[in-house]
C-alpha cells in the first residue's frame, strides 16, 4: 500500500482516494495534496475493487490502519481495459463477467468501503462520489444516454442514488456529495473518444471542484448530487 502524500505545512487531513489512476483520479489526489491534505491514493495496483474479497480485506487494514479518516472520493469506474472501450454495443453481447466487474468497481466496493470506513470519518468529514453526465457524442445517435454501455450507465447512476441515501441515512455528518462531470480529458478519453477529448474540460477542473466540496463552506448541501462542466457547477442527474 502507497504511503500517503503530505504538506508538512499545513495540519493535515487525512483523504483517501479509490480510483487514483491516470485522469479524474489521479488529479484529486495532486489537488488535494496541493491543497495541505494527506492524500492515499489506491488504484488497480494497490487493490483490484472488482475483487469483493479484496475489497473487504482493503476495508478492514484501512479502518484499522486509519483511526481517523476526512475524507472518502470514489473516482473508481470501468467502460474499457487495455485494447477496447466497451460501448456501443447491446446489454445481450456483454459478457457477464464484465457486468459484474463493471458493478463491482463502480458501486460495490464504494459501498463496501464506505460501511466499512464510515464509523473512522468524523462529523465534518465528507464521503464524495464520481458519477458521470453522459452527454453530446457519447450518447447514440438517438440521443440516449445509456444505450450502449448500459453496465456503467448503470453503476454510476446508482453510485448517485446511493449517495442520495447515504445522507439521508447521516443527516448530521458527515457530509455527502455526488460529483457528475461532463466529458472530461483523460487518457482513456483521449484514445477512445479522441474528438470529444479536445473540446472536453480538464481533469483538474472537477478535482477542484471536489476539493471545494470538502472544504465545507460551498453553497451545496449534503446529498446533493453536483455536476461539473467547462469549469461551471451545477444540479446534476438528481434534480
Amino acid at each position: 500500500m502507497p504511503e500517503p502524500t503530505q504538506n508538512a505545512e499545513i495540519e493535515k487531513k487525512l483523504a483517501i482516494v479509490f480510483g487514483s489512476g491516470p485522469g479524474i483520479g489521479e488529479a484529486t489526489v495532486n489537488t488535494l495534496a496541493d491543497a495541505g491534505w494527506e492524500v492515499l491514493g489506491l488504484g488497480r495496483d494497490d487493490c483490484d475493487l472488482a475483487d469483493l474479497a479484496a475489497v473487504a480485506a482493503l476495508a478492514e487494514d484501512l479502518a484499522e490502519r486509519y483511526p481517523r479518516i476526512d475524507a472518502i472520493i470514489h473516482a473508481a469506474g470501468i467502460w474499457h481495459d487495455e485494447n477496447e472501450a466497451f460501448v456501443n454495443r447491446d446489454l445481450e453481447d456483454y459478457d457477464p463477467a464484465w457486468i459484474a466487474a463493471t458493478m463491482n468497481v463502480g458501486i460495490t466496493s464504494f459501498m463496501m468501503l464506505t460501511a466499512r470506513l464510515m464509523p473512522n470519518l468524523p462529523r465534518d468529514g465528507a464521503v464524495v462520489g464520481i458519477s458521470a453526465m453522459f452527454e453530446g457524442e457519447l450518447r447514440n445517435n438517438k440521443g440516449d444516454a445509456a444505450s450502449g454501455w448500459l453496465p456503467y450507465y448503470t453503476s454510476k447512476r446508482a453510485m448517485e442514488d446511493f449517495l442520495v441515501g447515504l445522507a439521508q441515512d447521516y443527516p448530521i455528518g458527515p457530509r455527502v456529495y455526488g460529483v457528475s462531470p461532463g466529458d472530461t480529458m483523460t487518457p482513456a478519453m483521449e484514445k477512445y473518444f479522441p474528438k470529444v477529448a479536445k473540446d472536453s474540460q480538464p481533469a483538474h477542473s472537477v478535482s477542484l471542484l471536489v476539493e471545494h466540496l470538502l472544504k465545507g463552506d460551498s453553497p451545496y448541501h449534503s446529498g446533493d448530487i453536483v455536476a461539473v462542466k467547462a469549469k461551471t457547477a451545477g444540479t446534476g442527474y438528481h434534480s
